[in-house]
């Protein structure tokens, strides 16, 4: 049987890709040559940093990085919860209403689907925050490689603890906004405002081919034992090779190496622990 699963295996790799089923079949031949993989790398080294270290590596090559960066199959959405990732900045407001020279206050951002303004019930920890006037605010934005402007006029007062958002309608690439901004005399820098870019997060693309094998290892990440790689290798095994029995290599050698170092022990105990181990391990590779 052993055979048998091993020359269909290696059959199955050495097809053409027309004649090799499916996409489907690539797509869990590839699941499975990263479990071998990690399998393997485990059986040398069971440090969850090497683990982890693979994982990511592997991951990001499934990704498809390109050149000018990013990934191929990588795409940037909204949050589905919350608010997602915020770059904020702030300007402790000098500039005089009415003087006809507003402070002009700029911020830029990657994967930008929203601008906000705003002025923050308190400056900080103990001092409380002041009105100032907002007037034009700005953005040059790039969506696709195409760039794109938007000009809000606000003109106004706004109070502590109030916001105006601007929603693009779009993630953008790149952000880069302005605004002007004044305050009364006697709260000159005591008036602070701030510009918040709302962004989009990093998402696998369901399209990638190799998307499946991301999200499982993905899942071996969290839990990086030899129980959870067997139980992945033996699920993918059973769907190519009906009735075929997987055998769970990387937990019979980690229980060998158990029995080993008890059975090196000076303590009596652990000793009669690895030598009982041995036993039953060998036993299972009967």
């Amino acid at each position: 049987m052993k055979r048998a699963f091993v020359a269909l295996l290696l059959l199955a790799l050495s097809m053409p890709a027309a004649a090799a089923a499916t996409d489907d079949c690539e797509s869990t031949l590839t699941h499975l040559g990263a479990l071998y993989q990690l399998r393997a790398m485990m059986m040398r080294s069971g440090s969850s940093y090497d683990v982890d270290r693979y994982i990511t590596a592997r991951v990001n090559d499934l990704r498809e990085p390109l050149a000018g960066g990013g990934y191929r199959w990588v795409r940037w959405v909204r949050p589905s919860g919350g608010e997602g990732p915020v770059v904020k900045k702030g300007l402790s407001v000098k500039a005089i209403d009415g003087s006809g020279d507003p402070d002009v206050m700029e911020a830029s951002g990657d994967h930008v689907y929203g601008v906000r303004v705003v002025v923050p019930r308190k400056r900080s920890l103990t001092k409380a925050n002041e009105p100032l006037w907002v007037g034009t605010v700005n953005v040059t934005y790039l969506v696709n490689g195409r760039e794109r402007t938007r000009e809000e006029k606000i003109n106004a007062w706004m109070n502590p603890d109030t916001s105006r958002t601007i929603d693009l309608g779009a993630i953008a690439d790149r952000v880069e906004v302005s605004l002007q901004t004044a305050t009364k005399a006697e709260d000159a820098n005591q008036s602070l405002v701030e510009i918040h870019l709302r962004q989009a997060v990093a998402e696998d693309d369901p399209a990638n081919p190799a998307f499946s094998t991301i999200r499982m290892l993905e899942r071996v990440r969290v839990s990086p034992d030899p129980a959870t790689i067997e139980g992945e290798i033996a699920a993918i095994e059973r769907s190519l090779f009906p009735g075929a029995e997987s055998f769970p290599i990387l937990t019979l050698v980690n229980d060998l190496r158990r029995a080993d170092e008890w059975m090196r022990s000076s303590k009596p105990e652990e000793q009669e622990k690895g030598n009982k181990l041995m036993k039953d391990t060998l036993r299972r590779l009967r």
